[in-house]
């Protein structure tokens, strides 16, 4: 699946739209290979590493949007340095992820169903990622009882989600227009994908309970 998305990518034509687009095609691959990175992890017996690049995964995918739709001109600009010795030292001024969330839920976007399963995987996974990134409780946990097969499964299977979410805006901005491409991807292979029906409504239910 992800290599046919690949070489769907490789072999379309982008649009040319100055630089704003360029940080977000940048940020795409990124993402992308993030993706590949969670999955070759998974692969490899590595859950906890895994987890780890997810949240990179995932924080990459939300940044493209917001620099296509909230970055301003002045920030765009900063991220188009030179790569100077200096630079290397200057602090990065771009928002947080939940401020880029915000800020994405308020411009109210046509791209607004993507940036709600943002929204949902920030609500549900965010913390636990966290934990993982910063060797946190969840890190001592896993690695004493593991992964069983099928949570490794719902986690390549988000992760390819977020694959799809950050091609489509690269689909949105070649000529022609290809963003049904994704759909006829997740129809031809459906197992890589974790859709709304596939959540247990009793676990649902029972994680809801622990949010406000």
């Amino acid at each position: 699946m992800i290599l046919e998305l690949k070489d769907e990518i490789i072999n379309s034509e982008v649009t040319d739209c100055g630089p704003r687009l360029d940080l977000v095609e940048q940020c795409i691959y990124i993402s992308f290979e993030h993706g590949i990175g969670v999955n070759t992890l998974l692969t490899l017996d590595m859950p906890i590493q895994a987890m780890v690049l997810s949240r990179a995964q995932f924080e990459s995918a939300v940044r493209a949007y917001w620099l296509l739709f909230c970055a301003s001109n002045f920030q765009i600009s900063k991220l188009s340095f030179g790569y100077t010795f200096d630079e290397q030292f200057d602090k990065d001024s771009c928002p947080s992820l939940s401020k880029m969330l915000e800020m994405l839920q308020k411009a109210d976007l046509p791209a607004n169903p993507v940036i709600n399963m943002f929204v949902e995987f920030k609500k549900y996974h965010l913390n636990q990622l966290h934990s993982f990134v910063h060797t946190g409780k969840h890190s001592f946990t896993r690695d004493k009882i593991g992964f069983d097969e099928n949570l490794v499964m719902t986690l390549m299977r988000q992760s390819n989600n977020l694959i799809t979410a950050s091609s489509q805006i690269m689909f949105a901005h070649v000529v022609p227009d290809k963003q049904r491409f994704i759909h006829l991807l997740i129809e031809k292979y459906r197992d890589c994908f974790f859709m709304q029906e596939d959540l247990d409504p009793n676990v649902k239910a029972r994680v809801e309970n622990y949010f406000p």
